[in-house]
């Protein structure tokens, strides 16, 4: 079964190329860490249940599932408000969680819960880092 659960954990990984392609990101960063952390959230388009995250710092593409998604009407008129979760999808299962609070073209929240501590990192858009290519990132 293990051999199963990696191939296609392999198979899911090896189309992160596509999901690229199809996708909308957001630059993000850290609040309130000495040391900010800073990612690029791949949305994936249509009915899509799989995106992918990355990290300045990091050594590559993270696998996510959007595993829920919550709709509120805030006001008559206005927007939507979404509230979607994501799981990161590793070898070993699941790892953290992403929450992410939206409405129209805004982000309100974005979290990151890491599962083996279940410690909570808040982050904001980076907008100076949008670039046509992805979130591109001063040296810091």
């Amino acid at each position: 079964m293990k051999n199963i659960s990696w191939l296609v954990y392999l198979t899911i990984v090896s189309s992160l190329n596509v999901i690229a392609d199809e996708s909308e990101f957001r630059c993000l960063k850290s609040v309130g860490l000495h040391n900010s952390i800073k990612l690029q959230f791949n949305f994936p388009m249509g009915n899509e249940k799989f995106g992918y995250v990355s990290y300045q710092k990091g050594s590559g593409k993270i696998l996510v599932r959007n595993t829920k998604e919550e709709t509120k009407e805030i006001s008559v008129g206005r927007p939507l408000e979404f509230t979607n979760e994501w799981e990161e999808v590793t070898s070993g299962g699941t790892g953290g969680k992403y929450i992410l609070v939206s409405q129209g073209a805004l982000i309100h929240d974005f979290k990151y819960i890491r599962k083996k501590d279940g410690k909570v990192y808040s982050f904001e858009e980076d907008y100076q880092a949008i670039s046509e290519n992805g979130c591109q990132w001063s040296a810091s």
